[in-house]
């Protein structure tokens, strides 16, 4: 069982749903300092929900949902930024892919903002169907399509 299933069907196994890897590092401190952040977001928002969820377990108005609203906010604001950092660079150096790579911030940064508008009607699985989401989003992100314009980053700094 791979650490995602294992962390999504024992809830109390693990408090963090990834794990910061040296192995994710792009070799651009700003960069990966921010993924690094990002890593821990996605885990304060798992966390997030677990807490709430049993505080708020009996509550039949689910006020879980509102107490992750903060942590929400933060995540989706964090986001814009990172991206708008990395879009910065890739166009700075000229990387090619620039449109692409961008097309994938979008789409990621739309389905964070319908599901954070919509989280206070969400229940608990698809709240964990979510952390997943990220998990899944982050890793695949900053182990390949990140990896991407690493080269031409750094070329770039040799001028």
């Amino acid at each position: 069982m791979n650490t995602l299933t294992s962390s999504v069907t024992n809830l109390t196994d693990d408090k963090d749903l990834i794990r910061w890897d040296p192995k994710f590092a792009l070799g651009i401190p700003l960069i990966d300092e921010q993924h690094k952040h990002l890593v821990e977001l996605c885990n304060k928002v798992y966390t997030e929900v677990l807490v709430s969820r049993l505080k708020y377990e009996n509550d039949k108005n689910a006020q879980w949902q509102n107490a992750m609203a903060g942590t929400l906010k933060e995540c989706v604001n964090y986001v814009a930024t990172h991206f708008s950092n990395e879009e910065k660079i890739m166009k700075l150096v000229g990387y090619e892919q620039f449109s692409e790579h961008k097309n994938r911030h979008d789409e990621f940064t739309k389905k964070v903002l319908e599901t954070a508008k919509g989280f206070n009607s969400m229940d608990f699985s698809d709240a964990i169907k979510f952390c997943k989401f990220l998990y899944e989003w982050i890793l695949s992100h900053i182990a390949h399509e990140d990896k991407l314009y690493v080269k031409k980053v750094l070329e770039y700094k040799k001028i």
